[in-house]
């Protein structure tokens, strides 16, 4: 294997365990909310895969600020996701009937 496809093998792979720890996180098979805690391990993890792609794939480690600043703004963005996910558990509920979207794809409305 040549030496320029380690680093980007290594990267690949990190990225594969992150996803595999947002679906652990985030309960894929189960419809439960995550914790508060799992919540968090789902912004981090999000977070060190955009670091990732921003570095490796990107190409943003020959431009140190400009990995700085998007990765700032990236986290800053998911903190807020996940500060207002802390804030707002349960989803607003309309009056009581199906949503819009479950009419539409049921096949209209009743």
């Amino acid at each position: 294997m040549q030496e320029s496809t380690l680093p980007l093998l290594f990267n690949w792979a990190a990225l594969m365990a992150l996803t595999v720890i947002l679906a652990f996180a985030g309960d894929v098979v189960g419809l439960s909310q995550p914790s508060p805690i799992w919540l968090v391990v789902i912004a981090l993890a999000a977070a060190f895969k955009a670091r990732i792609i921003l570095r490796s794939y990107l190409g943003l480690f020959r431009a140190p600020g400009a990995l700085a600043g998007f990765f700032s703004a990236v986290f800053i963005l998911l903190a807020l996701v996940a500060v207002s996910f802390l804030i707002f558990p349960t989803p607003a509920r309309t009056s009581g009937g199906k949503p819009a979207f479950a009419q539409t794809f049921a096949g209209g409305t009743e």
